[in-house]
C-alpha cells in the first residue's frame, strides 16, 4: 500500500469537510429560496382532483416552487376575496368569474400584468373569454375556461317520444314542440334563475344594458316579451314542477340524471357531474345544442372564470410563470378531457384530446352564438336585484311588466343612477 504523508492526509480531510459544508450550505439555500405560492381555487370537486394533479406536475418540474392551494366555494369567492384583499392578506392567485374581473380591478385588488402578456397570447385566447380581463385598458388575468349555457337533452327520452335526438330544436318553437311530445312534467326543467333566463330575453331581441349608451333594457318591450315566454315555458304543463326555488340547481341536475325529465339547461361545467347519472352511462345519451333562436335572434350569457393575481403577491414573476403554464393547451387540454371544460386558447382546439372531445365540439357551437355581458365593475351586482324580481315574476306575485320594470328602478337607484331606462 502506498504511503500517504500525513500532511497530504489532512489537506484531503479538510477538502472534503469543504465540500461537505459546500453541499449543506447549497441545499440551504435552495430550501431558502423555495417560492410558495398561495392559491384559491372556486373548481368544483371533480376540477379540483384535476388542478391538484397538474400542480403535482408544475412542483415536480419546478422544485424550487411550492403552490399552496384553498378551496373556496364558488358563491363565497367575491365577500371572501375581497376581505382578504382590503386586509392585505389575498392569495396570489384567485380563481375569478368573469364579472369580478373588472370590479375587483377598480377596487385596486388586483396587479396590472399588460407587460407579461404577449401579442401572441392575445391573438391565441378566445376573444369572447379574453375580453373580460382587459379594463380601463390595461390586461388584469388570465382567462381559463370560458362558459356558455345550452340546451342538454336526453336522447332516449326523446327518441322514445317520437322525435330525432340528431336533429335538436332550432327554435323556441320546435323547443315547445318537444317539450309537449315529451309529455306532461316531462319535458323540460326550466331555473328560477335570472341568470338562466337571458336566452330567453336576447331571443327575443331584448337586453340588459347599453353601458357606452348609458341604457338600461331590462324593461323594455322585447325584454318583456323575452321573460314573457320564459315564463309561459316555465308553466307549461309539459315543464317540470320547479317550486323550491333555492335547491333547484341541484333538483334539475338530478331530475335529468335520472330520467326524469328529458331537457335542461346548464353549462360545461355540469356535464361531469350529469355523466354519473344513470341515464348517461353511456355518453353518447347526452346532446348538447345551442339554446334555440326566437324572433329576435339567439343568444346564451358567456361566463367563465379565469385566474388574477393579486396586488400583495410577493412574487409576481413566479405567480404569472404559474398562472400562464396552467393556461396553456397541454393543461387545458387535460381539463377538457377530464371535466369538459372549454379551452381559453384557440390553439387547444388543436390538441387531439379536445378535437375528439363531443362535448367540447357541442358547447363550443353554443359559446360561438354566446352573448357577452357587459365588461363593468358593477356588472356583477346586477343580479342581486334581478333575481329576486325573476323568481317573483315566475311565483305568480307581480306581472311581468312590474317586476321587470322593478329591476329597472333597482338598477338605476344602487348601480347606474346616470342611465336611462329605456321602455
Amino acid at each position: 500500500m502506498k504511503h500517504v504523508p500525513l500532511r497530504a492526509l489532512a489537506l484531503a480531510v479538510a477538502g472534503l469537510a469543504l465540500v461537505a459544508v459546500s453541499i449543506v450550505a447549497t441545499a440551504s439555500a435552495k430550501t431558502q429560496a423555495t417560492t410558495t405560492i398561495t392559491f384559491w381555487s372556486t373548481m368544483n370537486d371533480e376540477e379540483n382532483e384535476t388542478l391538484k394533479g397538474l400542480i403535482s406536475k408544475y412542483e415536480a418540474q419546478n422544485n424550487a416552487v411550492k403552490i399552496d392551494l384553498s378551496a373556496v366555494p364558488f358563491d363565497q369567492r367575491e365577500n371572501k376575496f375581497s376581505a382578504a384583499a382590503q386586509a392585505g392578506s389575498a392569495p396570489d392567485i384567485m380563481r375569478a368569474e368573469i364579472a369580478d374581473v373588472a370590479n375587483w380591478a377598480a377596487r385596486g385588488f388586483l396587479t396590472d400584468i399588460s407587460s407579461k402578456v404577449t401579442a401572441a397570447d392575445k391573438r391565441d385566447f378566445l376573444p369572447a373569454a379574453f375580453a373580460y380581463y382587459n379594463y380601463a385598458g390595461k390586461v388584469w388575468g388570465l382567462p381559463q375556461a370560458p362558459d356558455a349555457p345550452a340546451l342538454l337533452y336526453n336522447k332516449r327520452m326523446v327518441k322514445a317520444a317520437g322525435l330525432n335526438p340528431n336533429q335538436p330544436p332550432a327554435t323556441l318553437t320546435q323547443l315547445q314542440r318537444w317539450c309537449g311530445k315529451v309529455g306532461k312534467g316531462k319535458g323540460i326543467f326550466l331555473r328560477a334563475d335570472s341568470y338562466w333566463t337571458q336566452a330567453w330575453i336576447w331571443a327575443y331581441g331584448g337586453n340588459l344594458l347599453n353601458v357606452q349608451l348609458k341604457q338600461i333594457l331590462v324593461a323594455n318591450k322585447r325584454s318583456i316579451a323575452g321573460m314573457t315566454a320564459y315564463k309561459r315555458q316555465f308553466s307549461a304543463n309539459c315543464a317540470f314542477s320547479n317550486k323550491d326555488f333555492a335547491n333547484d340547481y341541484g333538483n334539475a341536475q338530478t331530475a335529468f340524471k335520472n330520467g326524469q325529465v328529458a331537457m335542461i339547461v346548464n353549462g360545461p361545467w355540469s356535464t361531469a357531474d350529469i355523466l354519473q347519472g344513470k341515464e348517461f352511462a353511456k355518453s353518447s345519451n347526452l346532446g348538447v345544442a345551442p339554446i334555440p333562436k326566437g324572433p329576435g335572434g339567439q343568444g346564451s350569457p358567456v361566463g367563465g372564470n379565469g385566474f388574477v393575481i393579486s396586488r400583495s403577491a410577493d412574487n409576481v414573476d413566479a405567480t404569472y410563470r404559474f398562472i400562464y403554464w396552467l393556461t396553456q393547451p397541454a393543461q387545458q387540454a387535460e381539463f377538457a378531457a377530464k371535466n369538459n371544460l372549454l379551452p381559453s386558447r384557440a390553439s387547444a382546439y388543436k390538441q387531439a384530446s379536445v378535437k375528439k372531445n363531443r362535448i367540447i365540439v357541442d358547447f363550443l357551437k353554443q359559446m360561438k352564438v354566446a352573448t357577452a355581458r357587459p365588461v363593468d365593475p358593477r356588472a356583477g351586482q346586477i343580479y342581486t336585484d334581478f333575481g329576486p324580481n325573476v323568481q317573483k315574476i315566475l311565483r305568480g306575485d307581480v306581472t311581468v311588466q312590474a317586476g321587470m320594470n322593478a329591476v329597472a328602478l333597482a338598477w338605476k337607484s344602487k348601480l347606474y343612477p346616470t342611465f336611462t331606462i329605456v321602455k
